[in-house]
Formats: C-alpha cells, structure tokens, sequence
C-alpha cells in the first residue's frame, strides 16, 4: 500500500514538473512567439518615432506618437504573459533579436533622415 502510494505521488510529481517546465513554455512559445516578435518591432519604432517627433517639438504629432506607444504597452503584456507560462528571459532576448532582423529598414532609409536638407 505504501509503495503504491509512492508510486502515485512519484509519477503526479513528474506529470507535474514536465507540465511546468516543458509543456508551458513550449504552448506559450507557439501560441505567442510570433506575436511577440511583432509587437517587439512595432515597439521599438514606436519608441525611435517618439524620440525623433520630440526633436522637432510638434505637439499633435506627439500626441500620435504616444498613442503609438501603446504598442509598447501590449508588447510588456504579452512579454509578462510568456514569462508566467516559464519560457526563459534568454529565448524572449531571441526573439526580440529575431524580429530586428526580420524588420531591418535599408542603410539608406536610415540615412536619409540625417542628410541635410539644407545649408
């Protein structure tokens, strides 16, 4: 009777650790990887919109600009939602490397920005 209850709370222990450490970062992974990609990029630009529009000191595109940044709101929710469901701080740091890449703007729009229009 004692092994078996052994035995039981044995294998509940081990259903139990998988679930935890395998089976919810892996679902959370699926189900909000590719949403947290998306949500990374649009805050990042966002945050470089901001800076840029509070440059030029235009207060109706700062007021867009902060509603931009709402992105940056849903990308901390879904960051936290990934982070309770176990998937690690080191894969989200992935993924937000992968959504740079997938999002790289050319050199030369880059530039462009910084060329003077005038002398």
């Amino acid at each position: 009777m004692i092994l078996k209850i052994y035995r039981v709370t044995v294998f509940v222990f081990c259903v139990c650790w998988l679930t935890l450490n395998i089976v919810f970062p892996v679902v959370g992974y699926g189900i909000y990887g590719s949403e947290y990609k998306e949500l990374s990029s649009k805050c990042a630009d966002a945050m470089d919109e901001t800076w840029f529009v509070e440059q030029l000191k235009d207060e109706q595109l700062n007021v867009s600009s902060k509603i931009h940044l709402m992105n940056c709101h849903e990308y901390d929710k879904t960051r936290k939602i990934m982070l309770s469901l176990g998937v690690s701080e080191h894969l989200l740091s992935y993924l937000n490397l992968e959504a740079l890449e997938l999002n790289q703007i050319s050199v030369d729009r880059f530039v462009e920005q910084h060329r003077f229009n005038e002398r």
